[in-house]
């Protein structure tokens, strides 16, 4: 009986070092995952027309995209970004992955977000995660944030909140590694917002990375909060609706031209300044165009 359970022993531990022979050095050397893009909206939040997006092939490779800018919403009030460019790089064989996206410009909900010159990375490598997130500029309803640390939550009253610098991650920290990057994250909690039901998402800038899937749920851990700079409400053009509309009701209040020499020839209806007479009702501006053509003249004979 002893003899059998030996001979047992020794048929199950050859048995299990053969499977071990056989089996790959690496169980995350079988695939990768890579993906980024500039702007998604939704819930769950899915890429926008025009924003860019690569997926990488499970086998690795190298894939790009460019857009010179993606919209969503009427007007694109709902997120616009301008000059998105996203990659992802993998090798099966190192089992890496990195992914990028970069635009020169993002802005959410009308205004609420705006941001310049973002630059985000994700990669994964030797069951190691990592991250570089950078801003040119970043205000949040009024406020900068020049360099948030990771998974910063700011507070929008009437919108939801907003995640700046998201990172989350996952893997087992020897094979498996994985890592998602979001710029911006707003989260909508108030569903009348231009149409958006509650719990949307709008996302800009994404970036990810896995081997051997892009598997990430843990955040990252932010540190302290940082302290916000209020900055000055500034549009992002300078040029303005312009009323053209006259005056025609005899108020005088909204037309662009305001020609008040003391006759009461302003465009609205009232008398004239110690006048008894009444005005022209509904009055309205003579512009006269006085074009002057230059005659040529003869040149004299030499």
């Amino acid at each position: 009986m002893l003899i059998v359970r030996l001979v047992l022993v020794v048929a199950i531990f050859v048995v299990a070092n053969v499977l071990t022979l056989a089996a790959p050095d690496s169980i995350a050397a079988v695939r990768v995952g890579g993906e980024a893009y500039g702007l998604a909206v939704g819930n769950p939040a899915v890429s926008a027309p025009g924003a860019a997006y690569v997926q990488l092939p499970p086998d690795g490779g190298s894939v790009s995209d460019n857009s010179p800018g993606a919209g969503f919403g009427t007007g694109n009030a709902v997120g616009s970004t301008t000059r998105i460019a996203t990659s992802s790089q993998g090798d099966l064989g190192a089992g890496n992955v990195t992914s990028t996206t970069t635009l020169a410009d993002g802005e959410l909900l009308g205004g609420v977000v705006r941001a310049h010159d973002v630059r985000i990375a994700a990669s994964a490598s030797g069951g190691r995660p990592a991250a570089t997130v950078t801003f040119g500029s970043l205000i949040v309803a009024g406020i900068a944030y020049p360099n948030p640390l990771p998974n910063t939550r700011v507070e929008i009253p009437g919108v939801g909140y907003a995640i700046l610098n998201e990172q989350l991650i996952g893997g087992d920290g020897r094979d498996v590694a994985a890592i998602i990057v979001r710029a911006v994250r707003l989260v909508i909690t108030v569903p009348s917002l231009f149409d958006l039901p509650a719990g949307s998402e709008v996302i800009m800038a994404h970036a990810a990375a896995g081997v051997p899937d892009v598997v990430a749920n843990r955040l990252v851990q932010p540190g302290s909060t940082p302290v916000p700079t209020t900055v000055p409400w500034a549009p992002i053009s300078e040029y303005k609706p312009v009323d053209v509309s006259l005056d025609s009701n005899g108020n005088g209040d909204d037309d662009n031209f305001d020609i008040d020499n003391g006759n009461g020839n302003d465009g609205g209806g009232g008398a004239p300044p110690g006048g008894g007479g009444t005005g022209a009702p509904g009055s309205g501006i003579v512009i006269t165009v006085i074009v002057i053509q230059a005659t040529p003249s003869s040149s004299p004979a030499p």
